[in-house]
């Protein structure tokens, strides 16, 4: 059955009678709600790389599952078995080298199998299973109290401006910076949305854009350029962005546009808050200068989602899939354990 609201599926899960993971392809949307039963490494690297399953909590949900079912079918000797694991462990975790949370995931599963390493490969593969799910349930309450905490910064019919996709798509459940927005909704606050369409990919116009017509949100798509325009006319309150990465320092790695839009909330007077789980904080990258930027292929710039390639066979593509926004542009970054305001300072968690 078709679901009929944004919130009857998550773009992620395990079925046990499937033995698969299951996410929906983002690569698909507006058009098409297509659900992908993956089991095999490649496939499962795929997804992720070829953002059918994105946003940063999501990717990790993903590879924690997806890790837990490229091991499933295995048969053979614990020493078999820890060696095929690391290979697929490190081998998804080259599919997104922004997004933090791939990692934090995937080393996470490594801990669990390392505290059962001695026991049956079968009972390593249920610690893994419920390792697995113990990460997706986290992501969900890690996700309510990020929105609740961002709730707190909403008044009834405020104008907010959002970047990308950082909703129900890219986590296991609510959103980081769409999670405040789908809680005012739901509560009466009836925000107005404006959604960058966030190109070249366009996840605001093909996903943002979908979460909020089946939310029934008061929403508007505008071309990443026309930001200033809105904000010029006092049409933006506040602005409100995921991340996939945060340095120590507290410069954030964004869907590229996101440092543009910190450049033009600091000249308008207008507050810009990013967020996110503190899993994304990566206190081994001292500042956003050390983040490794992914490079994506050249054909989402000249040909992706048009009928016909727009720009000359000879011209030279940069594609770059982040940006970083400095600390200094950056009002406060609200995670699950509250809002952090400048100088960051992430020593006590």
């Amino acid at each position: 059955m078709v679901p009929k609201r944004i919130f009857d599926y998550d773009s992620v899960e395990f079925d046990r009678n499937l033995n698969a993971l299951v996410v929906l392809d983002q690569t698909k949307l507006p058009c098409e709600e297509v659900f992908l039963t993956l089991r095999s490494p490649e496939e499962i690297f795929d997804a992720i790389y070829l953002l059918k399953v994105r946003g940063a909590p999501a990717i990790g949900v993903a590879a924690a599952f997806g890790l837990y079912v490229c091991m499933l079918s295995f048969e053979g000797t614990a020493e078999d078995f820890e060696y095929e694991f690391e290979r697929v462990k490190e081998y998804l975790r080259g599919a997104r080298p922004t997004a933090v949370n791939l990692g934090f995931a995937l080393d996470r599963m490594g801990r669990c199998f390392y505290g059962v390493c001695g026991h049956p490969v079968e009972d390593i593969k249920k610690a893994l299973l419920a390792e697995a799910e113990a990460i997706k349930e986290d992501d969900v309450e890690m996700c309510r109290k990020i929105s609740e905490n961002g709730l707190a910064l909403l008044h009834k019919n405020i104008g907010i401006l959002t970047h990308c996709n950082a909703g129900h798509l890219a986590v296991s459940r609510y959103g980081t910076a769409l999670g405040p927005v789908h809680l005012a909704q739901q509560r009466g606050l009836c925000p107005k949305v404006w959604v960058d369409e966030t190109r070249p990919l366009l996840q605001g116009a093909r996903l943002t854009a979908y979460e909020m017509v089946k939310s029934g949100m008061d929403a508007t798509l505008i071309c990443d350029s026309m930001a200033a325009v809105v904000m010029a006319q006092g049409k933006v309150e506040i602005v409100m962005v995921g991340c996939d990465r945060i340095a120590a320092n507290g410069d954030v790695a964004n869907k590229v546009g996101t440092s543009t839009l910190s450049v033009l909330a600091k000249h308008y007077g207008i507050p810009f808050y990013v967020l996110g789980p503190t899993s994304s904080i990566d206190r081994n990258c001292p500042e956003g200068k050390d983040i490794v930027i992914e490079e994506r292929p050249a054909e989402e710039v000249t040909e992706l989602y048009f009928a016909q390639r727009i720009a000359p066979v000879e011209i030279k593509v940069y594609n770059p899939s982040f940006d970083v926004t400095k600390a200094e542009l950056i009002t406060g970054i609200i995670t699950e354990k509250g809002i952090f305001r400048p100088p960051f300072d992430f020593s006590a968690l």
